[in-house]
């Protein structure tokens, strides 16, 4: 690698690697993140669907639902009959992605039956979710309400020096936070107290007197802290707090009515925040709620069905210790975010991945035993109809439920539970579920890859991109492309084959940048530098010689090397005394002629054109081009044949005059000589100088009209080659020993 290929290199690295450097501090950016969230996409929707193996069914309360049984909400007696007959059916688990959180006020036996339908199941879980952390409305106030909870505003303003204005509106609210922060604290001081033990406390640690309607709301908070309590020891899962490594917090809970949280067999949150463009991919699968640990609604469902004793947290996995796991038990290793968020493999579609029914079909079953029960026992052609109907659908039912875990949820058009996925724009929530399950029991997890692996992606990215760059621009353009394709491919390929998530967005915005800012440096660079070879040099190389340049721009430096190499000169015999007797235009328009003919020769052979003198050609061979380095004697000679050659078939068409006036004469020596771009910085001349140069204009004065004279030097490396006369050695000035000349006549 040569000193300038070197000097490219490094200034490539040196791009590229910036480059790579600044991506690397930019993937946290919410720019890079979201592009790589939909660079993630695409590649779940590249994948064909992928088979559900999850022993799961979704019960749809869907559009055909609503439209047969009625506006939503329907009364929860209905809810009752579906427990039941899901349970008949052999349903395993039954999940309602439903929220229970307040009782029916105007059919208060409505949630009886429906929470003795939830007892006999024995396999039934609700849902609770997470409301976000409300900030304190006025934080000074805080000391003031625990000192006297029954503060004016005027008061609580005078004391913090403000307007009461300020605060008259924040104080309620405020009010009712620190008593609701105060009934919560006694009661996990003591969790079998009081309403009545819970006020005397107040009064005795506080000093508080409550007003009515203060105490109204005591009581209020009160139950539902006492059922906040029940739920949460009831529903928490065996994790040491000490070890809970997840920076993901909660604010309080909205969790199912009392009735239906002493039944159920277990509960679990739906909490799933989008990611920052508003795409569903991940969920958490445990939430630290103040001193507790608790489960996603599936998670809670799963650690029951396999049976799960311990589940072990690290940084970055879950580990579900001796799960039975199909005839064995084993552990199961769920890698997680550091909120604690599992990564969804999304299986397709709503309706392309599961199996549905909808929820009105499983009502069927209960509306025809409903009718047997409703008729007469002499219309035995109706109650046989109707057995069989009810056998045939419960059959089928059977068939679809038993051993599966039910999901019931919403999904008709309009529900408040659509939000995008990657596979789908308007995807029922209540889906999450079923893929959370098959992710976790197939074990195909979506690991991304952070970290080191990351970093070495993106250096050895640019360090291609580096070399790639060192080719002609159109090579190098396709080594770009080859490596983004390339890439993609396998960053395609390792997440339908292995689940792992690598960035597409840094590597190929460092081959787009890189490549643009490399191809601009050149430009700017080296290319302007072509380009000026190439304009400067066009009318005295040929085309294959200046892209050699172009090439290699070095050569074009000031100063010189040695090299051996080949001159020519050519003379037009007789000429100054045609120009006196003729027309300034004819003259210059006949040496144009002349001159034009050999420099077309010239230039197919690839010689090098020094310069005009007058009526005289002086060129050479074998430089700067290395294209000729072995054989620029015979060239030279070749060329010189090929000139006499279209002089006489330009002399055929001519005056006789004219026809003795531009007969030339043609002189070639080989040797050793100074080639090099020589002159000032701001006019250079490609040249050649040396004893061996000024031979060559001797042998050209010494040749007649059409001859070429060449030396002994030419002769020795072009013998085998062509026809020749040896002549009558010449002394030329500045030579003490005679000199060998030859006269060519032609090739062998």
């Amino acid at each position: 690698m040569n000193k300038k290929t070197r000097l490219k290199l490094l200034v490539s690295l040196a791009i590229t690697f910036s480059l790579a450097g600044l991506i690397l501090l930019s993937v946290r950016s919410k720019t890079y993140q979201i592009l790589e969230l939909k660079a993630l996409d695409v590649r779940f929707n590249l994948r064909r669907p992928q088979p559900a193996r999850a022993p799961v069914v979704h019960i749809d309360i869907d559009d055909t639902s609503l439209a047969k049984v009625g506006r939503w909400p329907w009364p929860r007696s209905y809810h009752a009959k579906l427990t039941s007959i899901l349970k008949e059916c052999g349903a395993y688990q039954i999940l309602w992605d439903v929220i229970f959180t307040e009782p029916d006020k105007e059919n208060p036996q409505e949630d009886t039956i429906f929470s003795e339908a939830i007892s006999r199941s024995d396999s039934t879980y609700l849902p609770f979710y997470f409301l976000e952390p409300q900030p304190f409305p006025y934080p000074k106030l805080k000391d003031l309400l625990l000192k006297d909870i029954a503060i004016s505003a005027e008061a609580a303003g005078k004391k913090l020096g403000v307007d009461a204005k300020l605060i008259r509106d924040k104080l309620p609210q405020a009010r009712k936070m620190i008593l609701d922060e105060v009934i919560r604290g006694l009661i996990d001081q003591e969790p079998g107290i009081s309403l009545e033990q819970v006020l005397e406390k107040m009064e005795a640690d506080y000093g508080w007197f409550l007003f009515a309607e203060d105490e109204a709301y005591a009581q209020e908070r009160f139950t539902q802290n006492k059922l906040l309590a029940l739920f949460v020891n009831k529903f928490s899962v065996d994790i040491p707090i000490s070890a809970w490594p997840f920076s993901k917090r909660s604010g309080t809970l909205n969790v199912p009515i009392m009735e239906y949280a002493q039944r159920i067999k277990g509960s679990g949150f739906i909490n799933a925040d989008p990611d920052l463009d508003g795409v569903t991919r991940k969920v958490p699968l445990f939430v630290r709620y103040e001193y507790k640990i608790l489960p996603q609604l599936t998670m809670a469902a799963l650690i029951d069905r396999l049976e799960v004793q311990k589940i072990e947290i690290g940084r970055n996995r879950i580990t579900l210790k001796n799960a039975r796991f199909h005839p064995g038990a084993k552990d199961i290793v769920i890698p997680v975010d550091d909120q604690g968020c599992m990564m969804v493999n999304w299986h397709g579609t709503w309706g392309g991945s599961f199996k549905h029914i909808p929820y009105h079909l499983v009502l069927q079953i209960q509306e025809a035993r409903e009718q047997m029960a409703s008729q007469d026992a002499t219309q035995k052609g109706v109650l046989e109809f109707l057995k069989k109907s009810e056998k045939e659908l419960m059959a089928k039912l059977r068939a679809m439920v038993d051993g599966k875990i039910c999901i019931v949820g919403l999904t008709a058009t309009g529900t408040h539970d659509l939000r995008p996925i990657p596979l789908q724009e308007n995807y029922p929530m209540v889906g999450t579920h079923s893929n959370i399950i098959n992710t976790i029991l197939t074990e195909k997890f979506i690991v991304r890859k952070e970290g080191l692996f990351r970093s070495a992606l993106f250096f050895i990215t640019a360090l291609v991109i580096a070399i790639g760059s060192l080719s002609k621009l159109w090579k190098s353009l396709l080594v770009s492309l080859g490596y983004v394709l390339g890439y993609f491919g396998a960053a395609l390929y390792l997440f339908i084959a292995y689940g792992l998530w690598i960035d597409l967005v840094g590597p190929v915005g460092i081959v787009l940048f890189g490549f643009a800012g490399i191809t601009s440096f050149r430009f700017f660079t080296e290319e302007k530098e072509k380009l000026w070879i190439k304009q400067a040099f066009s009318h005295y190389l040929s085309h294959e010689v200046i892209t050699e340049l172009m090439d290699d721009p070095s050569r074009l430096k000031l100063g010189g090397e040695r090299r051996q190499i080949t001159v020519m000169f050519s003379d037009i015999r007789g000429f100054t005394s045609f120009s006196e007797s003729r027309q300034p235009e004819e003259v210059v328009a006949m040496l144009n002629e002349v001159l034009s003919l050999q420099v077309k020769i010239l230039f197919q052979y690839n010689g090098t054109l020094d310069k005009f003198v007058g009526d005289e050609v002086m060129a050479f061979f074998g430089a700067p081009s290395n294209r000729h380095q072995n054989d620029h004697a015979l060239v030279a000679v070749r060329t010189a044949l090929d000139i006499q050659a279209k002089m006489k078939e330009l002399r055929q068409n001519l005056d006789q005059d004219k026809q003795n006036a531009i007969q030339i004469g043609i002189g070639i020596n080989s040797g050793e000589m100074v080639v090099g771009n020589m002159g000032s910085a701001q006019r250079m001349d490609y040249t050649v100088i040396g004893d061996n140069v000024n031979l060559g204009a001797r042998l050209c004065a010494a040749a007649g009209k059409g001859e070429i004279i060449i030396s002994g030097a030419t002769y020795d490396m072009v013998a085998d080659q062509i026809a020749a006369e040896k002549l009558e050695p010449i002394t030329v000035k500045g030579k003490v020993k005679p000199i060998s000349i030859y006269r060519v006549t032609g090739l062998k």
